[in-house]
């Protein structure tokens, strides 16, 4: 998290203990930190959940599932299914590996660094091996 955050939330809730209210502490925080102060509304929050007796200045969990689709256990599925023709289209890869077309695009641009060129995916940039070969004149192997 980040660290301006929870200082930020140190002083309010050292400002809450000194029985400040939200506009003073505003205006406080506005003088010391300019654009970083977060809005009236947030420190209002803030204030009134400290006042209550919160505790703690982490945020709390948020609902929802985790990105999974995108993590490293995945490209091994995508790298699989590109071996066998590279000129699968991202949907045609979303079938074969059960991941939305989407998450497979974002796996094969972000973490296989490669680009769709004449209908084929092929690496965004040369290995060592290819410059080499590039700068002898050679283009094949």
């Amino acid at each position: 998290m980040n660290l301006l955050r929870i200082s930020i939330r140190v002083i309010i809730k050292f400002s809450v203990i000194l029985e400040k209210d939200a506009s003073c502490i505003h205006k406080d925080l506005v003088t010391v930190l300019g654009e970083k102060t977060p809005s009236i509304q947030t420190l209002g929050k803030w204030v009134k959940a400290v006042s209550e007796g919160r505790d703690d200045m982490e945020d709390e969990p948020r609902p929802g599932r985790p990105v999974t689709a995108c993590g490293d256990a995945n490209i091994p599925e995508v790298l699989v299914s590109l071996s066998d023709d590279r000129r699968k289209t991202c949907e045609e890869i979303s079938t074969k590996t059960w991941m939305s077309r989407m998450s497979v695009f974002r796996v094969l641009t972000n973490k296989l660094n490669k680009k769709k060129k004449f209908s084929k995916w092929v690496p965004h940039l040369l290995t060592d091996e290819q410059n080499a070969r590039r700068s002898q004149g050679s283009i094949f192997p």
